[in-house]
């Protein structure tokens, strides 16, 4: 694939997130604009999910600046966050269309399938544990996390799902 060139223009502002991002991720500045505009094309087509995503950052923020400790960092922060989220995706209204009850989708091996009887918490539970596995290990610190294996990860269970 051919790359090309684009000549930007940045702000003191942007350029300073940007160079402190490139020292923390140790990255060329060229990767790390790539690596961010993959990011963001990759939120772009779903506008509840992209609303939850800036939801969980302005959430994660407040519950820093009411208890003083990151939500990571202190039990009672994280019991908040947990219910302010719990709290937001809630709030998204369910189209009537959307009710009709869908066919599980059936991946790997029939041990690992959720059956229809499965409660949602359980399977919820288990999609949080495929992540920690298949995700994860791609880095929990943004240095680490390789946005192409995502992405590439993401893309096959696309094609599965068709």
């Amino acid at each position: 694939m051919k790359q090309q060139q684009f000549k930007i223009t940045l702000g003191d502002d942007l350029r300073a997130k940007l160079d402190s991002s490139i020292a923390l991720n140790q990255r060329s500045i060229a990767e790390e604009i790539r690596q961010r505009l993959e990011m963001s094309f990759d939120i772009q087509g779903d506008g509840h999910t992209l609303d939850l995503i800036y939801a969980i950052l302005f959430l994660a923020h407040e519950t820093m600046r009411d208890f003083g400790a990151t939500w990571w960092g202190d039990e009672r922060a994280r019991s908040a966050f947990m219910a302010a989220i719990v709290d937001q995706v809630m709030s998204y209204p369910i189209s009537p269309s959307d009710l009709a009850a869908k066919p599980l989708i059936t991946l790997g091996t029939r041990e690992q399938q959720a059956s229809p009887e499965d409660p949602p918490e359980a399977i919820g539970r288990a999609i949080a544990r495929n992540y920690r596995r298949r995700v994860r290990p791609l880095g929990l610190r943004s240095d680490e996390f390789d946005i192409r294996r995502f992405r590439q990860l993401m893309q096959n269970e696309e094609e599965n799902e068709d």
